[in-house]
């Protein structure tokens, strides 16, 4: 009886190590991502640019929503000839130009490019070839209002994604939209849910 007692423990703790190492793996493997509406007060601007062939044909597009998650504005623009880090960029600068015309005074603007924010924060040993994009967006960022930039997953920007890819089939350099195509409404339906999307 003493041993099987002894033994019933130390399965169970084997069970409960295995099992903690299993959780533990699956956790690092997979992330569970969604958007995120803005804090009290704020409004929630999200962008992204799209090159296709990168460098190609590229454009940009984002768009602003409430806490509630309801489309306010949105944008999509076409820039020619760019790469990726080009298009972000400037999907940065309309976004805000947008969103300060607009009138909001405090906003949260996700981008899921690392390497342009990385440019506007000053991390980046050479940004020469965007100065002119990132001189707009600085100017910008110091007008008396609350903004910051902050980095998204890209599954958690499929709205502002869409819109991207929009801009760079589209041949209008800034188009200005009060009221969002049919084919984002599941996008943002999905947004305005919280649902969860897995990235490996």
């Amino acid at each position: 009886m003493f041993f099987y007692k002894i033994f019933s423990e130390l399965f169970l703790n084997f069970l409960l190590v295995m099992f903690s190492l299993t959780f533990y793996c699956v956790c690092r493997q997979r992330m569970l991502v969604r958007w995120v509406p803005p804090s009290e007060g704020a409004i929630k601007l999200n962008v992204d640019g799209s090159s296709r062939g990168n460098p190609g044909r590229a454009g940009c597009g984002g768009l602003l929503r409430d806490q509630d998650g309801n489309c306010i504005a949105g944008f999509v623009s076409y820039i020619g000839f760019a790469d990726s880090v080009e298009a972000e960029l400037m999907a940065i600068r309309h976004g805000l130009w947008l969103a300060w015309q607009s009138g909001y005074r405090k906003v949260e603007c996700e981008s899921d490019c690392m390497v342009a924010l990385k440019i506007i924060h000053g991390n980046a040993e050479d940004f020469s070839e965007f100065a002119h994009i990132v001189e707009e967006i600085h100017q910008l960022m110091l007008l008396e209002w609350d903004v910051t930039i902050y980095h998204i997953m890209r599954e958690g920007n499929s709205c502002a994604d869409f819109l991207a890819k929009m801009g760079s089939s589209s041949n209008y350099t800034f188009s200005l939209m009060i009221n969002p195509p049919p084919e984002l409404t599941v996008l943002l339906l999905a947004d305005s849910k919280s649902v969860l999307y897995s990235r490996v």
